[in-house]
């Protein structure tokens, strides 16, 4: 049972692969009814692992490759199925917000020795605006969704220089940080070091095993 959060994990990488052609075929109902399985995977992966206590490194690498996977699909949906056409700010915050991730991901494995991108608060709740926002391009392809792009695109932005800055000041990679300021409270907390026995504390258990 514990690898479930794993398996949810993996499911959403065919889920979000099978999004574009659904797309492509305009189905709307269906590409909904997929979309609304795929965020549901994404939920109950990690409220599993967490309510079980099956969280591991594995399933938390396996769970941002899926996020990439979804994100990269529902881009693929909104540029290359749907060619939406958006203003010129939108595609410059859009290569910024890229560019941005990039750099995170190849800083990780320069750092850290791993490909990985962090479950912060900013990066998981910073993206549900864009995952609304896809249904509406698909429902709606002809709405204006230029400024609501921006603004959310300013959002993801900030949450992955939040990361960056994580990244900068973490001696150690913790996937699960969850933000710049929990970070630098676990920094200044002590660390507890036990001190050596005395001879008063040895003798009763020597006397003991006598």
């Amino acid at each position: 049972m514990k690898h479930v959060p794993n398996l949810l994990s993996l499911s959403r990488i065919p889920l979000s692969l099978v999004l574009i052609p659904i797309a492509l075929l305009k189905k709307p109902v269906l590409f909904l009814a997929v979309y609304l399985v795929t965020g549901l995977t994404d939920v109950l992966d990690g409220w599993l692992a967490r309510r079980y206590h099956w969280e591991s490194k594995r399933g938390a690498k396996i769970d941002a490759s899926a996020d990439v996977v979804l994100m990269l699909s529902l881009l693929a949906v909104i540029f290359l199925v749907l060619k939406l056409k958006f203003k010129s700010y939108v595609l410059i915050a859009l290569g910024a917000v890229v560019a941005l991730k990039l750099i995170n991901l190849v800083f990780t494995k320069v750092k850290f020795r791993q490909w990985a991108t962090m479950h912060t608060l900013a990066n998981k709740y910073t993206a549900l605006p864009f995952y609304v926002l896809v249904p509406v391009c698909v429902w709606f392809p002809k709405a204006p969704v230029s400024l609501l792009a921006a603004v959310m695109l300013g959002t993801v932005f900030a949450a992955n220089l939040e990361e960056s800055w994580i990244l900068a000041a973490s001696s150690a990679y913790g996937i699960d940080t969850k933000t710049i300021w929990h970070l630098k409270k676990a920094q200044r907390q002590p660390i507890e070091v036990p001190l050596p026995r005395t001879d008063a504390e040895e003798r009763p258990k020597s006397a003991a095993a006598r």
